[in-house]
């Protein structure tokens, strides 16, 4: 049935491109990346041979015919043809969708999901993805590889032995990718990859559902800024922010892939844009661990509480509200003269917030929860497996900025349960 709906499309298409034989054709030419997109002049015109342009809606590709006309600056984003581009992350992706298995012909549908390993992260976005595709009559399978690359080699080899329709990847290491997407191409096999994106043979993408982190943490800084007018957080600071500090505890292994902290220190720029270099100072806090962001942290505090009056705290990793907050007041610092922003995504940040409120008063984060993202999923398959609509190239997580006025909801939402 998606053969033949994806057939009809292309037709009409045909006589539509017939149509408008006359209109210019604008293509995105930049290669993978993961930054921000620049603006570039991406307009083929209307007289250009048919070899400088892509195949018409709908129609087969070559991964090899689509590298050499993205790279020319004449590939066509069209998920019908499998490849699409994202203005949001700069990235071109594919999703094999011309060569797909009739995912019914056998009247069963069965969905993996492939994981590097299981935890407080992937377990419940794991569960939600079962719980999604299950509730649509389809079977599920959880594979979790243990952080074992060869074991994860198997899961995706073990769902192609079993005539799998769809699959979601986590892979131990991204240079997996090439050769898993390789096999999934070959069987017919839909697949699309989870919180850690990469490129197959050709530099396209997998379909991917995940964060685009530079936007949400760039949103937070917005939030931030703004929040920090309001209260006139800035007003006792000196023209030369000598007793300003605005201090990044940066995880550089983290932070290489999300761009988190760049993201808010852009945003903070923006809103201040006379802050100087010698006030912003880039700690390197290994893992973002608490016991690291403590070693850290620490020297920095007590080398600067006597002379600085403000305190800007900006942290990716998850895991340094607590830390940060515990070494604050072991140093006598009033909360009400700091404000301290990360990634949230375990408990501890938000039920302390939930228990005090000057904490609640200071901290902010970019609230992510897994178990939503596996049900965004499933239903991305299920309309895929149903209606032949193809899978997005990216599909990012919405923003969800918690603070004092959002933390008991967001706590409610993800972890009450």
């Amino acid at each position: 049935m998606k053969k033949l709906i994806a057939l009809l499309l292309a037709v009409l298409m045909v006589f539509a491109l017939v149509a408008c034989a006359s209109d210019e054709k604008t293509a995105a030419t930049d290669s993978p990346a993961t930054e921000t997109p620049a603006a570039t002049d991406n307009t083929v015109s209307s007289d250009a041979s048919a070899a400088e342009v892509p195949a018409a809606t709908g129609e087969a590709l070559s991964e090899e015919d689509a590298e050499a006309a993205r790279e020319a600056g004449t590939l066509a984003s069209d998920p019908l043809t499998g490849y699409e581009y994202s203005d949001s992350t700069n990235t071109w992706y594919y999703s094999n969708y011309p060569n797909y298995k009739d995912f019914k012909a056998d009247g069963v549908v069965k969905v993996a999901f492939v994981c590097k390993f299981s935890g407080a992260w992937f377990t419940p976005k794991a569960n939600s993805l079962g719980d999604t595709v299950k509730a649509a009559g389809y079977e599920y399978l959880y594979i979790d590889a243990n952080s074992d690359e060869q074991a994860w080699l198997d899961g995706i080899q073990n769902i192609i032995n079993q005539d799998f329709d769809a699959v979601v990847m986590t892979p131990v290491n991204t240079a997996l990718l090439p050769d898993a997407v390789a096999m999934l191409q070959e069987a017919g096999i839909a697949y699309l990859t989870t919180d850690d994106p990469g490129a197959d043979a050709y530099g396209f993408y997998s379909p991917h559902y995940g964060l685009d982190d530079y936007f949400l943490h760039h949103g937070l800084g917005e939030h931030v800024a703004k929040k920090m007018e309001e209260r006139g957080f800035m007003d006792d600071v000196k023209d030369d922010y000598s007793n300003f500090y605005f201090v990044i505890q940066d995880s550089p292994a983290v932070e290489s892939i999300h761009l988190r902290n760049v993201a808010f220190y852009d945003a903070i720029k923006e809103a201040y844009p006379d802050i100087p270099d010698d006030r912003v100072v880039w700690l390197d806090c290994g893992g973002s661990l608490s016991d690291e962001v403590i070693a850290k942290f620490s020297s920095t505090l007590q080398a600067n509480v006597s002379s600085v009056d403000k305190w800007l705290i900006s942290a990716g990793g998850a895991d340094s509200i607590v830390p940060t907050v515990t070494l604050f007041r072991e140093a006598g610092v009033d909360l009400k003269n700091t404000i301290i922003a990360d990634c949230i995504s375990t408990p501890n940040p938000v039920e302390l917030m939930l228990q005090d409120e000057e904490v609640a008063d200071c901290c902010f984060g970019v609230g992510l929860a897994s178990a939503p993202s596996g049900v965004g999923m499933g239903e991305i398959i299920i309309d895929l497996v149903e209606n032949g609509t193809p899978i997005p190239g990216f599909t990012g997580y919405a923003l969800n900025v918690v603070d004092k006025d959002t933390v008991q909801q967001f706590y409610n939402d993800v972890y009450a349960s």
